[in-house]
């Protein structure tokens, strides 16, 4: 083999092998990249939510209130709403139901909406 043609295997080698290692250094840097964070009351992006869910005793407030009107529905979460109201889910005689609950817990709307079922 002439030195020219070692030449050239020799800088194809060495090419292939920055590609490839280039190529791992941006994947580990994809990688470590944090993903983002959206902070509290910020609008959602497009098919997003910006609600939050809710536990604790505000929690079991919202179902108690939802209860109280139907009690025939066991609720499975409760997340509020930058609003201030509430989406209520839940389920009832084995179908997906949700519930619409205004921020003071007065008002109690049963409702399907976009993603969330038929209302039953």
């Amino acid at each position: 083999m002439s030195r020219k043609k070692i030449g050239l295997i020799a800088a194809g080698v060495v090419a292939v092998g920055g590609l490839a290692l280039g190529g791992s250094t941006m994947a580990s840097a994809a990688t470590a990249m944090p993903a983002p964070s959206s902070s509290a009351g910020a609008a959602a992006g497009p098919g997003g939510s910006a609600d939050a869910p809710v536990t604790g005793d505000e929690a079991t407030k919202v179902t108690s209130a939802v209860t109280a009107k139907d009690s025939r529905v066991t609720v499975t979460g409760v997340r509020k709403d930058p609003d201030g109201s509430y989406d209520v889910f839940g389920t009832k005689a084995g179908a997906r139901v949700m519930y619409d609950v205004s921020a003071d817990l007065t008002a109690i709307t049963e409702g399907g909406g976009p993603g969330r079922g038929p209302a039953n």
